[in-house]
């Protein structure tokens, strides 16, 4: 089930997302997307890159840290 409501989503760390999910920042924004890819997360600090298209085709990169937390808006079924 999707969330619609942008601060109804679960704020979680970086490395719990998967391919498939849509995720968008812990600050209030209308910007989703879903994740196609996900980098190799770096070592000092952790860092997760995530690369994805929102729902107009518009293709978006982010990189999360280890401290920051991403809001996922649906799972990957």
């Amino acid at each position: 089930m999707a969330i619609q409501n942008w601060c109804d989503a679960p704020e979680i760390h970086p490395s719990k997302i998967r391919v498939g999910d849509i995720i968008g920042t812990t600050k209030s924004t209308d910007q989703r997307y879903t994740v196609k890819l996900i980098s190799e997360p770096q070592k000092s600090p952790g860092q997760w890159t995530f690369f994805g298209r929102d729902a107009k085709g518009l293709q978006h990169t982010k990189t999360f840290g280890d401290d920051e937390l991403v809001r996922r808006f649906t799972t990957a079924s």
